[in-house]
């Protein structure tokens, strides 16, 4: 019995299995790279904004002991004895401060709550870039 004609044959297969061939795929991997790295800027500039709304906070409650903790962390060769339990007490306190003054503006897709509202944008952006990666499977290509 005579093999029935195939005008496309293997050769379309391959073509459809590869797509535009490797130029492509390496131009999906720098988009995914580029969209995976202002992701992760506009998420470090959201946390950077909260970690400043936190920090006023703390100083507010316990302006001494911010100043040691402060300076320990700017200059890590002269040695200033930190009560780090005192200071551990004086976070969770502005932790509270800020969840009684500040509303949560957004969450992130990690259910982390921002109050500043460039914390909040920054945030959203980086989660609208994480599902633009996700849509145009990124994850699967390793950006």
């Amino acid at each position: 019995m005579p093999e029935p004609h195939r005008p496309w044959g293997p050769a379309l297969l391959l073509v459809l299995l590869l797509g535009a061939g490797p130029g492509r795929a390496a131009s999906d991997l720098e988009r995914c790279r580029s969209l995976r790295e202002q992701q992760d800027q506009l998420a470090a500039a959201a946390m950077q904004a909260e970690l400043i709304l936190v920090r006023q906070r703390r100083e507010e409650i316990c302006p001494e002991l911010s100043r040691q903790a402060e300076g320990a962390n700017a200059n890590k060769r002269l040695y200033t004895p930190t009560d780090y339990d005192a200071l551990l007490a004086c976070r969770h306190r502005s932790e509270e401060l800020l969840r009684q003054r500040h509303a949560v503006l957004y969450r992130n897709r990690l259910q982390f709550p921002f109050h500043t509202p460039t914390g909040a944008a920054r945030a959203r952006q980086a989660d609208r870039l994480a599902q633009q990666r996700k849509q145009q499977h990124c994850q699967r290509v390793g950006a």
